[in-house]
């Protein structure tokens, strides 16, 4: 008889201790989803137009307008060798592009402010990756920009989807997510 009550607080105590449990893991999964909302990739959806057009020119001299690559969403971004928040960020978005064009999901073409082929190749080291061109002409002003980096979401049929002004760590999932989302 003396074991009853016992064991009925040993059971008590045992259920309190796994509702405790149960209660934390629901408020850990409940905040790391408030954190993963709150983490910081800012856009600007704009009003859907077509995207002025650009020639581009390649290393090789060779030139490409922005329009033979309609069919497939393009991430467009502006930036140069001599910005310090574009030199950090281009490595990450580099990356991306690489990752998305392999899955067929996005282009990405890197348009330099930069109007010198040689500082380029010292710059990469090397070699100039492929998504990086120059602007042939003054189109860029035809895209407002301002400040760098500058990059612009187009859609398949190349109207202007998104705007991201400023630095962003590329690499995130949260990056893939909100280029996923905004490309359907």
């Amino acid at each position: 008889m003396k074991w009853r009550p016992r064991i009925r607080i040993i059971g008590t105590v045992l259920a309190v201790a796994a509702a405790q449990g149960l209660f934390v893991l629901v408020y850990q999964r409940l905040e790391h989803d408030r954190a993963e909302t709150k983490e910081a990739f800012p856009y600007e959806r704009l009003p859907s137009k077509s995207a002025p057009d650009l020639v581009l020119l390649r290393p090789d001299g060779s030139r490409r307008k922005l329009a033979d690559l309609a069919g497939k969403p393009v991430l467009l971004h502006f930036w140069a060798t001599w910005c310090p928040p574009c030199k950090e960020e281009l490595p990450g978005l580099l990356e991306l592009g690489r990752e998305l064009a392999r899955k067929g999901e996005l282009q990405l073409v890197a348009v330099t402010m930069d109007k010198d082929w040689g500082a380029l190749r010292q710059f990469f080291g090397g070699e100039i990756p492929l998504e990086v061109m120059m602007d042939a002409g003054a189109a860029v002003a035809g895209y407002g920009v301002s400040t760098l980096p500058d990059t612009w979401l187009l859609g398949a049929d190349g109207s202007i989807r998104l705007r991201f002004g400023g630095a962003r760590d590329w690499r995130t999932q949260l990056a893939r997510k909100v280029l996923r989302k905004a490309r359907k």
